[in-house]
């Protein structure tokens, strides 16, 4: 495995009670824990939505010196629409 992904794994939340437990085991369940090998190249169309995830994620990722004091990355994106689009 990766180191990221055993630092991952040390990190993993232990549920208090049974609730916590069944939400932890949802969330798990839907995170992605592979790469996949897809590039933005492989998405046809939203160039606008690609270029925005682009410079929200990737950029500060590649170059985190670049995103200090003022021009720290965005807090989060958020994808709306319909289900089933893609988001």
């Amino acid at each position: 495995t990766s180191p990221k992904a055993s630092v991952a794994a040390e990190r993993k939340f232990v549920p208090s009670c049974e609730r916590d437990k069944e939400l932890v085991e949802m969330i798990e369940r839907d995170m992605l824990s592979t790469r996949p090998n897809v590039t933005f190249d492989d998405i046809a169309g939203n160039e606008d939505a690609k270029d925005l995830i682009n410079e929200a994620v990737m950029w500060p990722l590649s170059i985190p010196d670049f995103f200090t004091g003022l021009r720290r990355p965005w807090r989060g994106v958020l994808l709306f629409g319909p289900p089933g689009t893609g988001k």
